[in-house]
């Protein structure tokens, strides 16, 4: 069971310089995590995370009897959801409106997602389609807090509130951390008893990572190093054995350039993950590079193809340390010029495995 996370309240959030995908989403977060902080209290008396209906299967028997017991073999490629599937998600912040269409869990939101999901379907029957929500659950905050970590968790009973409508519905959800100053380590191992459940994954977004505590949230650009990643990518990696479930997923999201080949690739104006070439290799975990910036102007289609080129199919033929893609649309920003249809998505070499959906 989970501790009950303590809440403090979000200060306000002012407009980040550096660039417009911070600008805006240190803005959401300002004018809407208050609201999500009061309704987190206010329902923080409900049910903890109950993994054991959906925990590890319980070992049989075999041989006569008196013989010792034998577990059967396990498989966490059985029933793992890629390659065989296409995983189309909501993203969100809980209670915060503008950061995506899954702020809250409603019926109306999963009529939405399926509507959205059919749309790939019919492009690749070869592939069914999946849906998710990719629910941020570590909020990075700009100021330090009680704890000095420059972000907060979600309280418990709205994770729940979440696990128990993806469990409902046949969800997919995508625990997204995004650290601050936290202890990557620490912050996954206190989700674990939501990881123990077969349909809960992960994602991580290195924008709001701080690992060496040399910037803040909203005001700096983060720069971080496979070494920073690659602890997380094994513990996640080792999770389908401990808990007896398939192959997780792990959604890592990237929204500026590598460092790879640059004179200084440390340097956070030029690059966001510094080495990506020594991202480890594990093939127990999915690990998708998921490009996620930002559109809403003429040109901006071009941009984030172009992008995709680079940071996915590109640097999967030369590094070859991962092999899924994945794509972002952000449904309001980006409509203000025009939205790229499934048709032009599923265009993108290698066709995108994960497509999310924000706003």
């Amino acid at each position: 069971m989970l501790p009950t996370p303590v809440l403090r309240p979000e200060p306000e959030l002012e407009p980040e310089p550096h660039s417009r995908r911070q600008r805006w989403v240190v803005a959401t977060l300002g004018t809407t995590l208050g609201l999500a902080g009061l309704i987190g209290v206010a329902v923080a008396a409900g049910p903890g995370v109950r993994p054991d209906r959906d925990g590890a299967p319980q070992a049989g028997t075999v041989g006569n009897a008196g013989s010792a017991p034998i577990a059967p073999a396990f498989d966490a490629d059985a029933g793992a959801v890629l390659p065989r599937h296409r995983v189309v998600a909501f993203y969100a912040v809980p209670n915060a409106t503008a950061t995506g269409p899954a702020h809250t869990p409603t019926a109306a939101m999963l009529v939405k997602l399926r509507a959205q999901g059919a749309a790939y379907a019919v492009l690749d029957p070869a592939h069914p389609v999946k849906l998710g929500i990719d629910l941020v659950v570590s909020v990075p905050d700009r100021h330090a807090g009680r704890d000095g970590t420059y972000s907060h968790r979600v309280d418990a009973a709205t994770i729940q509130r979440y696990v128990d409508f993806c469990r409902a519905n046949d969800l997919l959800l995508f625990l997204d951390l995004n650290f601050g100053w936290s202890n990557p380590i620490n912050e996954l191992d206190y989700f674990r008893p939501y990881l123990k459940l077969p349909f809960v994954h992960v994602a991580i977004d290195p924008e709001w990572m701080f690992p060496r505590r040399n910037g803040i949230p909203g005001e700096h650009l983060s720069n971080v190093r496979a070494s920073d990643l690659n602890p997380l990518i094994s513990a996640i990696a080792e999770m389908p054995q401990q808990y007896r479930v398939s192959r997780k997923i792990l959604i890592l999201h990237q929204y500026r350039g590598n460092g790879d080949g640059l004179r200084n690739p440390f340097d956070a104006r030029k690059a966001e993950i510094a080495d990506k070439r020594n991202l480890l290799d594990d093939r127990r975990v999915d690990l998708v590079l998921h490009v996620d910036s930002v559109g809403g102007w003429p040109g901006d289609i071009e941009l984030k193809t172009r992008q995709y080129g680079e940071w996915v199919r590109g640097d999967m033929d030369r590094y070859g340390n991962f092999r899924y893609g994945g794509f972002k649309i952000f449904y309001w920003l980006e409509a203000r010029h025009r939205l790229m249809t499934p048709t032009e998505v599923m265009s993108l070499r290698p066709a995108p495995m994960v497509i999310t959906y924000g706003h």
